[in-house]
C-alpha cells in the first residue's frame, strides 16, 4: 500500500502564517504565499450581501452591523479590503490550489418559496472559474448542505459537500448544549439528514470518535484547525484523515513531507 498523502489546506488562505499585509487581512497575499509553501487548498469563508453579492470576510460583522444586512456599496465603502468571491477565485486559479469555501449562509425561507437557490447561485460563481473537482465546500447548516449537494449531483459535478460538526456551544441552555454536544459525537441521524458527502470535524472530535465513524462509512474527513506542531505530525500522517485545515501551512507541509526548515 502506498504512502498516504493528507492534504492541506490554508486556513484564511493562509494569512495568519505570512502575517499583515498593509494593515488588514489580504487574503490575496495569503494565496501567494499558501501556494508558494505547499498549500493544496485554501480555506475561506463566504457571506451574501442584501443585494446577492458574495463576499469573503472573516468576520461575519462590518463595524457592528452584519454583512448578511448590508448591500455590496455599504460593505465596500466601509471596509474596503473585503472582496467580492470573483476577485479570489480568479487569484486562486492559477496557483493549482483547490478552493476550500466556508459557506456562512443558506437561502432564506421566503426566497426559497420563492424558487431561488443562492448556494446555487454561489456554486456557479465558482465553477464558472474552477474546476468542480477542485472545490470544497463545508458548512454546518443544513438546507445549505443539501442545496448544494442536490446541485453537485444533479450535474455529476466531482464537487465535495462537507457537513461541518463542532459548533460552538456558548449562549445556549444547557439542554440545548447536552442535545448539540450528543449529536456531535454521535453525528449519525445529522449526517444523514444533511445529504453531504464529506464530514468536516473539529480536532478534538474526530480524534475522540469521528475518525473511526467516518472510515467506517468510507467519506472523507475533514479536520480543523490544526496549528501545533504535536498535532500536525499526529494527523498528518494519519490514514484516516483527508484534509486538516490549518493557519501554519509552511509547518505543516514540512512536516508530512518530513523536511526540515
Amino acid at each position: 500500500m502506498g504512502r498516504h498523502r493528507v492534504l492541506i489546506s490554508a486556513h484564511r488562505c493562509g494569512f495568519t502564517e505570512l502575517g499583515t499585509v498593509g494593515g488588514h487581512e489580504d487574503p490575496l497575499a495569503g494565496i501567494i504565499h499558501s501556494a508558494e509553501v505547499g498549500a493544496d487548498y485554501c480555506e475561506f469563508d463566504v457571506r451574501r450581501t442584501t443585494d446577492g453579492v458574495f463576499v469573503v470576510a472573516h468576520d461575519p460583522d462590518v463595524d457592528g452591523d452584519p454583512i448578511r444586512t448590508l448591500d455590496w456599496a455599504e460593505v465596500r465603502s466601509r471596509a474596503p479590503e473585503v472582496l467580492r468571491l470573483e476577485q479570489l477565485v480568479g487569484a486562486l486559479a492559477g496557483t493549482g490550489m483547490g478552493a476550500h469555501v466556508d459557506v456562512k449562509f443558506e437561502t432564506s425561507g421566503s426566497a426559497r418559496r420563492q424558487g431561488e437557490s443562492w448556494e446555487s447561485d454561489l456554486l456557479t460563481v465558482l465553477t464558472d472559474t474552477l474546476p468542480a473537482d477542485k472545490i470544497v465546500m463545508t458548512t454546518g447548516r443544513r438546507e445549505a448542505t443539501r442545496a448544494m449537494r442536490a446541485w453537485a449531483v444533479d450535474r455529476r459535478s466531482g464537487l465535495l459537500v462537507g457537513m461541518s460538526i463542532g459548533a460552538s456551544i456558548r449562549g445556549l441552555s444547557w439542554t440545548e448544549a447536552v442535545r448539540r454536544l450528543w449529536g456531535e459525537v454521535f453525528p449519525h441521524q445529522r449526517f444523514a439528514d444533511s445529504h453531504a458527502d464529506a464530514v468536516a470535524a473539529h480536532y478534538a472530535l474526530a480524534m475522540v470518535r469521528l475518525s473511526r465513524w467516518t472510515t467506517k462509512i468510507g467519506v472523507p474527513l475533514l479536520v480543523w484547525t490544526v496549528d501545533s506542531p504535536r498535532l500536525q505530525k499526529r494527523l498528518l500522517h494519519d490514514r484516516r484523515i483527508w484534509m486538516i485545515t490549518t493557519n501554519n501551512p509552511a509547518q505543516a507541509y514540512r512536516i508530512r513531507e518530513g523536511r526540515s526548515r
